[in-house]
């Protein structure tokens, strides 16, 4: 098949010169960057955080809060503590998916809590510190008379931002409240997330060096080759909008600044795990580019001397993040994280 990514190397990454590739990375960071938007004035002074109450199960202890991440915006999340916990322990992010459930997924609550199914609890039961947050429009952050993935409040308030740029955002300040927490060990930050989480866990790892161990299911495309591409930046009211500086392109027949494998390679040499179905995914169809995405970004790794630190899972069970994907999953940040 023909390509229809570009290079991010010139030559093999045994020949490779590693400061073209720093070059050539800057202007990978640069291009996204300016995709994701101006961004949000300083973050408040204080996250005033509020703790809203304590709960236990299966051997884990949830607690509920609340903290500002900007001066008229609050996020609401779960902290899932292993029970009994002693010694400051890696976290994880955990990035809920496209369901009105929001953080409750990730608890196992919720009438649909689809592939972010109890991943929170999942992996305090494993000895991690898990944070699930509520996405800027749905959960317990959206107000009333506004429907979940709504982006509409967003773009009114900050007009040339993004959607993906308030997400790393808003994910970046739970990375800098949970190195705060001495119950973590704010060295050792991890990411998880399936579809919109799984994209979201993939941009935060890209555009937050903190996070030293990702894990993206169900959530990688290749924006040249992807027939739903118009998705990342609808033109629809009342629908969520992710990129809308990429509607220019998409209208001008020209393909986007940066794709997917330039955003992945920004990950390197941290950790990635990416989970992918074979074809059979109803939100991302397109797959016949993956194994020259992933061989890119995996040489990436290579001219980096981070061989290891890279892993692509395939499967054919669809828009999902089954049993098997999950044991390899919560096994990678393990090993990556704990050791």
């Amino acid at each position: 098949m023909q390509s229809v990514l570009s290079d991010l190397l010139s030559d093999t990454w045994e020949k490779a010169d590693r400061a073209v590739w720093d070059r050539r990375r800057a202007g990978i960071l640069a291009a996204f960057t300016d995709l994701l938007g101006e961004g949000a004035p300083a973050a408040p002074p204080e996250p005033e955080v509020r703790w809203l109450g304590e709960e236990r199960e299966d051997g884990v202890v949830i607690r509920k809060l609340s903290f500002l991440v900007e001066t008229d915006d609050r996020l609401y999340a779960y902290l899932v503590l292993p029970e009994g916990l002693n010694a400051p322990a890696p976290a994880v992010v955990c990035l809920h998916g496209t369901t009105a459930d929001a953080k409750d997924a990730c608890l196992g609550r919720g009438d649909h809590p689809g592939g972010s199914d109890s991943v929170a609890i999942h992996l305090a039961q494993r000895g991690l510190v898990a944070m699930a947050p509520d996405h800027f429009c749905a959960g317990e952050r959206l107000k009333p008379g506004e429907r979940p993935y709504d982006s509409t409040r967003l773009y009114a308030r900050h007009p040339e931002w993004s959607e993906m740029g308030k997400n790393i955002y808003d994910h970046a300040r739970c990375i800098d409240l949970l190195r705060t927490l001495p119950e973590v060990d704010g060295g050792r930050i991890g990411s998880i997330g399936h579809s919109l989480g799984g994209y979201g866990s993939a941009f935060l790892a890209a555009m937050d060096e903190r996070v030293q161990a990702a894990v993206s299911s169900c959530g990688i495309t290749a924006w040249a080759a992807d027939p739903k591409r118009d998705n990342w930046s609808r033109t629809q009211p009342g629908r969520y909008r992710h990129f809308p500086k990429l509607r220019r392109f998409w209208e001008g027949g020209q393909p986007a600044p940066v794709d997917f494998h330039e955003i992945l390679a920004l990950i390197a040499p941290r950790a990635f795990l990416n989970l992918s179905a074979v074809g059979n995914d109803v939100c991302f169809p397109v797959f016949a580019p993956f194994p020259e995405l992933y061989y890119q970004v995996e040489s990436i790794y290579k001219l980096l001397g981070a061989e290891g630190k890279f892993a692509v899972h395939f499967h054919s069970s669809g828009h999902s993040f089954g049993r098997s994907a999950r044991a390899l999953a919560y096994t990678w940040l393990e090993e990556q994280l704990v050791g």
